[in-house]
C-alpha cells in the first residue's frame, strides 16, 4: 500500500530530546520465545549499574519514561527498588514483561512503588507455558486475563505487544478488535513485524571488523520471506476490517528513509463503537503542547478517558472531522450511546532493525534509546555490543 507521508506528523523527537528511555535489569527470562534474541549471559544486573544507566540515559535523552525490560523484569530481584527509584527522578515506570508470575499483590505493590504501566508481549509464537499451540484469537483470553488484572489497581495501566510474522497476520483484526472492544482498559497495542538476521551463503557479518561465525549471530533466518513484511502491509490488513484506523504520525528509516519503520494510528471510540482517528494535526498539537508545557516529549498517558471534548480538535483535523460525524451518525440512530465513555487508544506498528546492503535500517531517533556501558544506543541493537562488542554490519560476498 501507498501511504502519503504529507498526511502524517514526523514525530519531532531527536536522541537528546525524546520520550522513551530504556534500561535493562536482567538477561534472565522465565520462557523461551524462538523469536527473541536476547540471550543470557550475564543474569540479574547490580542494582547500582541498573540506577547509574537510568540517570545517564535521563540525563542524555529528556526522557519522560523509562521502560524497565530484560530478560523477564519480573524475575528480578530489586524491580521495586528500580521502580521507586524511576518515579523518584520525575519520570514514569514502564514494565515491559510477558506477565509469566504476575499476581494482584504484586501489581499493587508495584503500583505504590509509582509504576505507571505494566506492557504484555503476548502472542503466538511464543512458547508460553498453558498456551503452547494456541492462535491468536484462543490467545485474546489471556489478553484478557492480564488487562483484567491491572484494570482493578488505581494508577496503573496496560498494553499489549504482539510479534507479527506471516504466520499469524490473518489474526491482527482479531487483535485489534479485542484491543478496540477493551479501551477503557487497555491503553495502547503496539505490533511489531518479525525482524531477524538473513543467513545465507553469499552474506558474511562483522562486527568491529572481525568476521563472524553465522552460528552465533542470535535470531537468524535462512528464509528471507519471513521478514519481507512491512509496518505498511499490517497497516493494510487492520483496514481490511477496520478502515477507520488511519495512521497519524510516523518515524522514517536511517538507511532507507522512505520506509515507514514507526507508524501511529490513535482511535476514538467506546467500549461498543470506534468512531475513527486522530489525524496528523491533532498529534502535532499534543506533541507541541506537551513540550511547552513540560520541557520534554512524552508517548505515553493513562488518560485516554477525553469525553466529547475531543472533537473540538476536528476544527483543525480533518480526520477527526469524519470521526465526528460517525459519532453523531450513531447517537442519531441510538440516542443513548450520547452517554457512552470516549478514549482515545494509540496502535504502534513496528518494523524493527533491518541489515540492507550493509546498512542498518533504524527508527530514526527512535524512543528505546538505552545506555550501554556509559554510550548512547538503540535498545534492539544491545545484544550485538553484548555479545560482539559492537553493531553489526552485513557484506554480500562472491
Amino acid at each position: 500500500m501507498s501511504i502519503d507521508r504529507r498526511q502524517l506528523y514526523r514525530f519531532p523527537w531527536s536522541k537528546t530530546d525524546n520520550p522513551g528511555g530504556w534500561v535493562d535489569v536482567t538477561d534472565i527470562c522465565n520462557i523461551h520465545c524462538p523469536q527473541c534474541f536476547r540471550t543470557t549471559l550475564e543474569g540479574h544486573r547490580p542494582l547500582q549499574d541498573v540506577l547509574d544507566d537510568i540517570v545517564a540515559c535521563r540525563a542524555m535523552t529528556n526522557c519522560d519514561d523509562m521502560k524497565i525490560a530484560g530478560g523477564e523484569p519480573l524475575t528480578y530481584p530489586h524491580l521495586i527498588d528500580v521502580v521507586e527509584f524511576i518515579a523518584r527522578k520525575g519520570m514514569k515506570p514502564f514494565i515491559l514483561t510477558n506477565g509469566v508470575g504476575l499476581d494482584r499483590p504484586l501489581v499493587r505493590d508495584l503500583a505504590r512503588a509509582g509504576l505507571k504501566r505494566f506492557n504484555f508481549h503476548i502472542d503466538s509464537g511464543q512458547n508460553r507455558p498453558g498456551w503452547e499451540g494456541r492462535n491468536e484469537v484462543q490467545l485474546n483470553e489471556l489478553r484478557q486475563s492480564l488487562a483484567d488484572l491491572v484494570a482493578d489497581v488505581k494508577g496503573v495501566g496496560c498494553g499489549f505487544n504482539a510479534t507479527i510474522s506471516r504466520a499469524n497476520l490473518g489474526s491482527v483484526p482479531d487483535i485489534v478488535d479485542w484491543a478496540r472492544r477493551n479501551i477503557r482498559t487497555v491503553n495502547h497495542l503496539t505490533l511489531i513485524v518479525l525482524r531477524g538476521l538473513v543467513v545465507a551463503a553469499d552474506i558474511a557479518f562483522f562486527a568491529n571488523g572481525r568476521r563472524l561465525d553465522p552460528d552465533t549471530l542470535p535470531n537468524r533466518i535462512e528464509n528471507p520471506d519471513e521478514v519481507t513484511l512491512t509496518a505498511d502491509g499490517v497497516l493494510e490488513k487492520i483496514q481490511e476490517r477496520f478502515p477507520e484506523v488511519s495512521p497519524c504520525g510516523y518515524l522514517n528509516g536511517v538507511a532507507f528513509p522512505e520506509t515507514n519503520k514507526y507508524l501511529v494510528s490513535v482511535i476514538v471510540g467506546s467500549r461498543r463503537d470506534l468512531y475513527g482517528s486522530l489525524g496528523a494535526r491533532s498529534m502535532e498539537i499534543l506533541q507541541v503542547g506537551i513540550h511547552l508545557a513540560k520541557g520534554r516529549y512524552a508517548a505515553i498517558t493513562n488518560r485516554t478517558k477525553v469525553g466529547r471534548k475531543v472533537f473540538l480538535f476536528s476544527v483543525l483535523d480533518p480526520s477527526l472531522r469524519k470521526a465526528f460525524a460517525r459519532f453523531l451518525k450513531i447517537v442519531f440512530v441510538r440516542p443513548w450511546r450520547a452517554f457512552d465513555g470516549i478514549y482515545i487508544q494509540p496502535i504502534a506498528l513496528e518494523q524493527p532493525l533491518e541489515l540492507i546492503d550493509g546498512e542498518a535500517n533504524i527508527c530514526d531517533d527512535c524512543i528505546n534509546m538505552m545506555i550501554y556501558r556509559g554510550r548512547l544506543i538503540p535498545s534492539c541493537r544491545v545484544e550485538e555490543f553484548r555479545a560482539f562488542g559492537g553493531p553489526l554490519v552485513s557484506q554480500k560476498i562472491v
